[in-house]
């Protein structure tokens, strides 16, 4: 049952992510319509579920990028496919636009979220160190 409650709040937390992103980078720019909208969250709720991968321990930080940027590609590539099947997404320009503009955003928002953990981090072991300083006085 805790497999479940991890589960979901990584599901709901990728919807948030997610929802932040869309109004972020104008994605409301365009009148998308309810549908559209739900397949947005659902994706990003996929993505959010994704990143159970950084909970394993028996493979490399590095590792576990590649694998969720894969299946974050992929989810996105369902997500461009669902939402405008007109658009010739195939096309080797409009494909490589979009891988090149992935890998831009993939990173920036890796290296927001390594610079953040590091932060907290940082400030937990201060704080675990400065109570063992307290607590040896």
């Amino acid at each position: 049952m805790n497999l479940f409650w991890n589960l979901l709040k990584r599901f709901f937390f990728g919807m948030m992510f997610g929802s932040l992103i869309y109004v972020v980078t104008g994605l409301y720019s365009r009148s998308y319509g309810i549908y559209d909208r739900m397949v947005f969250l659902l994706a990003s709720g996929l993505i959010g579920l994704v990143s159970i991968v950084f909970k394993s321990e028996k493979i490399g930080f590095v590792f576990q990028l590649a694998i969720h940027g894969i299946l974050t590609y992929i989810i996105i590539i369902a997500l461009n496919r669902l939402i405008t099947p007109d658009l010739d997404f195939w096309n080797p320009y409009v494909f490589s636009v979009f891988t090149i503009e992935f890998i831009l955003i993939y990173a920036i928002t890796c290296t927001i979220s390594m610079v953040i953990f590091h932060r907290s981090t940082k400030e937990i072991n201060n704080e675990i160190m400065n109570r063992k300083k307290q607590k040896n006085k």
